[in-house]
């Protein structure tokens, strides 16, 4: 599959959202910094520091991809030693005074943003190294583009509220990509079988064929169940299959809520649900 073109848009929208991003937090109050969020990671001002480690985490390990290094990013010796770090940093990072904070911010995302725009659409599928495992440099894109729109609401903590604005029919258009290289981290055993996806504000919809193991991307359209392409369909806003697909939303209560439809084979699609649908 080629999908340079959906990668270039995502960088497009990763620094629209960027700059919108950083106009807001420089209207943060201290009070605002230390908002509780929905984000586990804790305030607003961690919440922060997390989306700017992140931003100097991905270029470190994009870089040495390119270079065909799959090593550690920030020259770390083990996986430890770089969690350990990523902690730490992350923590350091938030501790900052706002307008600082939001500096380091604007530094750490131009330089990430710079480097992916530098790259050509050969360098995409070199692989580099993430803590989850190696995934091609095309994956690291699409994360960063929903670390903003995702990390944005958890400061909003507001968790009945959608997700909406003008990039996030891009970034769940990417759930495509992230389905097949998602499931392989941790595949359900025996599963076999065709899924659909269905973004029903947007009218887009794709399929995800699972064996052995392994995420197929069967490429968008219709892939009717009626016509045996399928054997289940999950059908949910843009927004929405963003919240489910990363953990924000709970799965029973969307269905219960009507905001998540499954259609189709049942057993199937309970047994794929925890290897898409689980907290980033």
């Amino acid at each position: 599959m080629d999908y340079s073109q959906e990668i270039k848009e995502t960088i497009e929208a990763m620094r629209r959202e960027f700059l919108r991003l950083a106009e807001w937090f420089r209207k943060f109050s201290e009070a605002d910094w230390a908002a509780p969020t929905f984000c586990p990671d804790g305030p607003a001002s961690q919440v922060m520091g997390h989306i700017t480690f992140g931003g100097e985490f991905f270029a470190s390990s994009v870089r040495n991809g390119l270079k065909g290094d799959l090593g550690f990013p920030f020259g770390a010796k083990t996986r430890e030693e770089f969690m350990t770090m990523r902690k730490d940093m992350a923590i350091e990072i938030g501790r900052l005074d706002g307008p600082t904070l939001t500096d380091r911010f604007e530094a750490s995302t131009t330089d990430v943003i710079d480097l992916f725009a530098s790259l050509d659409p050969a360098d995409y599928e070199k692989m580099t190294w993430h803590r989850r495992r190696n995934f091609p440099i095309r994956r690291l894109i699409l994360s960063r583009l929903n670390e903003y729109l995702l990390h944005e609401w958890d400061i909003q903590n507001k968790p009945s509220a959608p997700l909406t604005g003008p990039s996030v029919a891009i970034a769940a258009r990417n759930l495509l990509q992230h389905c097949q290289l998602f499931y392989e981290l941790s595949p359900a055993e025996g599963l076999s079988g065709a899924f659909a996806f269905d973004l029903t504000d947007i009218g887009y919809r794709w399929a995800t064929r699972v064996e052995d193991g392994k995420g197929i991307d069967m490429g968008i359209g219709e892939h009717s169940a009626d016509g045996h392409l399928v054997d289940a369909t999950f059908s949910a806003t843009a927004g929405d299959m963003l919240l489910l697909i990363t953990g924000r939303l709970p799965v029973p209560q969307s269905r219960a809520d009507g905001r998540l439809a499954i259609e189709g084979d049942e057993e199937k699609a309970e047994t794929l649900l925890p290897t898409l649908f689980f907290p980033l």
